[in-house]
């Protein structure tokens, strides 16, 4: 296992997003997101800002696990899963959304050795995304292959937020080719399943953030948030590569696409 002090390293990335657009990181951007302790933050436009994007979990493809120093409640050491190359399609998105000219921010946490980004209120990654006055902050995971749900939308215990709403316009962004679990009330796991053949179900979130602390922080700070776990059909190329997979591409645009519409009525 490779072990590091824990020490975050701020980076404003300012350089190219793409080498090959909407598919192959720039180089210079691909070496930090596959660093370890490194907080990488790209803006588009000044503040207010419609939009700050998270990616507290990102991991280089193969490293399955994060947090490896990290000591838990127990005083023992207390990993967690990764959320391989989910900067991905947040990459897309917050592409799509400079081309649209709506001011934002990407905060990506790469790797954190030490901590758990999003569940600590007073981490690096927290601080860096309440740092700017914003009207809606979006939070982008990845999940496994295993998950029964390609895509998950919930508000964890946020509830100034409407993913029902939020789910609507996103489905417009993807054609509604994908099976969707939406959060129904905020703080539960109740969900409403809406399928690709328009059909819809009563079901439960498997991942619902109802305890993750950016979420209700946001909520202490009148900002309105949502949490989208990707299944590892969006973030995982067959090859390995920490590139940004086919579906992972239409995702992060049609994310620029429901945010624009949600952001731009007030987010509530």
């Amino acid at each position: 296992m490779r072990m590091t002090s824990g020490e975050i390293e701020r980076i404003a990335y300012r350089g190219e997003l793409w080498l090959v657009r909407g598919a192959v990181p720039h180089p210079a951007l691909a070496r930090l997101l596959t660093a370890q302790d490194h907080l990488i933050v790209l803006y588009h436009d000044q503040p207010p800002l419609r939009v700050v994007l998270g990616v507290p979990h990102q991991a280089a493809m193969g490293e399955k696990r994060i947090c490896e120093n990290r000591i838990g409640a127990s005083g023992n050491l207390s990993p967690r899963d990764s959320d391989e190359n989910a900067a991905s399609y947040a990459l897309v998105a917050f592409a799509a959304l400079r081309e649209r000219g709506i001011p934002c921010k990407l905060v990506i946490m790469a790797h954190a050795t030490t901590h758990d980004p999003n569940k600590e209120p007073y981490s690096p990654y927290c601080q860096e995304i309440f740092a700017d006055r914003t009207a809606f902050l979006l939070e982008c995971h990845g999940a496994a292959e295993w998950r029964s749900l390609p895509l998950e939308l919930s508000a964890g215990g946020n509830r100034l937020s409407d993913a029902m709403r939020f789910s609507r316009a996103l489905r417009v962004g993807f054609d509604c080719r994908y099976r969707l679990g939406i959060q129904r009330w905020a703080g539960t796991n109740n969900a409403l399943i809406l399928n690709p053949d328009g059909t819809q179900e009563e079901g439960v979130l498997e991942l619902p953030a109802t305890r993750t602390a950016s979420l209700i922080e946001a909520q202490r700070r009148n900002i309105p948030a949502l949490h989208l776990e990707a299944r590892s059909d969006f973030l995982e190329p067959p090859d390995g590569s920490d590139t940004v997979t086919p579906d992972g591409l239409i995702l992060g645009r049609a994310l620029a696409s429901a945010i624009a519409d949600y952001s731009s009525r007030g987010g509530s």
